[in-house]
């Protein structure tokens, strides 16, 4: 079984959202096009649709980046808001200088929950593919995948990122995890069946020992191959 895409290319997939039009931009002026940041073109590595020109925009931002992965909003959010405060400064205009104040106290409010309450934690990090695959016959075993393919990976069709698809899956699972403190291993040492439905999605809260894991398997996997092929040359 082999996955179709790799996984920072899904994880970089953006959502279908319209830029502020060119009028829009143009109404500002200066070089940051009317507060509109990392451009207007919609491909796979441009955050579109979000800005700073008022507190509206600002909050459109928020709810555009809602879901994604949380550093991911972090990084976004935070230079925003350090581009908006420079702009801030050039601004002579008192109305634009009022809804560009605003868009910054917005983008502050979520920065300071941010931190506050150290939302960092929420991010569920990414395992290696090979660390996924590894494992990808024993979550069959288990029930763990469909039987024919990881249902994450087709999103096709969907007007959401591939991340907020995948958070929205793996919160519930990792919730659940803890609530009912299942074990992580079986008592073999492999992956237990709820630690398999988190490692599908290309997460595991002990990704290091994972990837050990998954290199003895592959290892022991290579081995046994070569140890058939030797047997069947022999006989």
């Amino acid at each position: 079984m082999v996955f179709s895409i790799p996984m920072a290319a899904a994880a970089d997939a953006m959502p279908k959202v319209k830029s502020e039009s060119a009028a829009e931009r143009r109404s500002e002026g200066s070089g940051w096009q009317g507060g509109q940041l990392f451009g207007s073109e919609n491909n796979e590595t441009t955050f579109t649709g979000g800005g700073f020109k008022d507190k509206e925009k600002a909050r459109e931002t928020l709810k555009l980046l809602d879901g994604r992965d949380i550093n991911y909003q972090y990084q976004v959010i935070n230079s925003m808001y350090n581009r908006a405060k420079v702009i801030v400064k050039r601004t002579k205009d008192a109305e634009k200088l009022r809804n560009l104040q605003e868009a910054v106290d917005t983008f502050a409010e979520w920065l300071d929950d941010y931190k506050t309450h150290s939302r960092s934690k929420e991010n569920f990090g990414y395992l290696p593919l090979d660390s996924i695959r590894a494992f990808q016959s024993l979550a069959k075993d288990q029930g763990v995948l469909n039987g024919k393919k990881p249902t994450f990976i087709d999103v096709e069709g969907a007007d959401v990122t591939w991340d907020i698809h995948r958070n929205k899956n793996l919160k519930p699972l990792v919730d659940t995890l803890h609530k009912e403190e299942q074990p992580l291993y079986t008592s073999r040492g492999l992956p237990s069946k709820w630690h398999l439905g988190l490692i599908v999605w290309g997460y595991s809260p002990e990704p290091a020992k994972v990837k050990k894991l998954a290199a003895a398997a592959k290892k022991s996997e290579k081995s046994s191959s070569g140890s058939g092929s030797g047997e069947e040359d022999s006989s």
